[in-house]
């Protein structure tokens, strides 16, 4: 069982880190609980994995996202926006309403070797696109992959599954045989393998077994890919698994070629 910890990165931001430890994660290279009420972060590039943004539905407000493919889309709460960034593109993500608290996770998942450097693409989710799968005792907000028959609309690879459960009794999930799972309790707590999570605690979830989460009111982020084949490299915003992806990645940046990206003009609320 691993506790996230808390820092304080801006006045503006807040948040509560996992990062592959104690916990194994496969493809997950992180998950960000965050607080954010100001512009903090600028236009900024990504490339070799996906960026994703998950705003909790209980949020008070909401991003707008925009990014150097001309996508522009509001990340409302219980909105879903999967930035795919292959072989690089910018984005920029900021309050819609500068001073109102946005409360969400941001998760980044590494893309397989073969696929690290595919056409970036954006996806984006609103509350109704995103299929809630009953489990009995809760429902799950399949975000990625296919849970309890509901397939979500975000492509997945590696086997990469992720689905917000809301617990209100007893659930059972079966991780399939040879994947890395984790489980993460956002909101309340819930119980899992005898054990209580608190708010921001995780745990890891054995693969090809049974397991029994239960509460009342838990609010749990679970997730599981496949094992990462090799150990990937970040560089600033970059991540591959091979150095000269990541020299070229910095080169095409450098140029322009993963597109130009002018910041919003917004005001910051004291």
């Amino acid at each position: 069982m691993h506790n996230l910890t808390h820092h304080r990165m801006t006045p503006a931001f807040t948040s509560a880190s996992l990062r592959p430890g104690a916990v194994r994660m496969g493809h997950f290279l992180n998950v960000d609980h965050f607080h954010m009420s100001q512009p903090t972060f600028p236009p900024h590039p990504h490339a070799g994995f996906s960026a994703i943004t998950w705003m909790l539905p209980w949020s008070d407000g909401g991003f707008v996202n925009r990014d150097s493919n001309s996508d522009r889309s509001i990340i409302g709460p219980g909105a879903l926006h999967w930035t795919l960034a292959g072989s690089g593109m910018l984005h920029e993500e900021i309050p819609e309403a500068p001073g109102r608290d946005c409360e969400g996770l941001q998760i980044f998942v590494k893309l397989p070797e073969e696929l690290e450097t595919m056409v970036p693409q954006a996806f984006h989710l609103d509350p109704r696109d995103i299929p809630v799968a009953d489990m009995g005792g809760g429902q799950a907000r399949v975000l990625v992959g296919t849970v309890g028959g509901k397939t979500s609309l975000i492509p997945s690879h590696a086997g990469t599954t992720m689905f917000h459960l809301s617990v209100d009794g007893e659930v059972r999930l079966a991780v399939p045989e040879g994947g890395e799972a984790f489980a993460v309790t956002l909101r309340g707590e819930a119980t899992l393998g005898g054990a209580t999570l608190s708010a921001d605690a995780a745990a890891g979830l054995a693969a090809g077994q049974e397991h029994v989460v239960s509460g009342q009111g838990g609010e749990v982020l679970v997730a599981w890919s496949a094992p990462m084949e090799g150990t990937p490299t970040f560089s600033g915003p970059f991540c591959m698994f091979r150095r000269d992806r990541l020299i070229t990645a910095r080169a095409r940046y450098a140029s322009g070629e993963m597109g130009r990206l002018a910041p919003s003009q917004v005001r910051w609320v004291r």
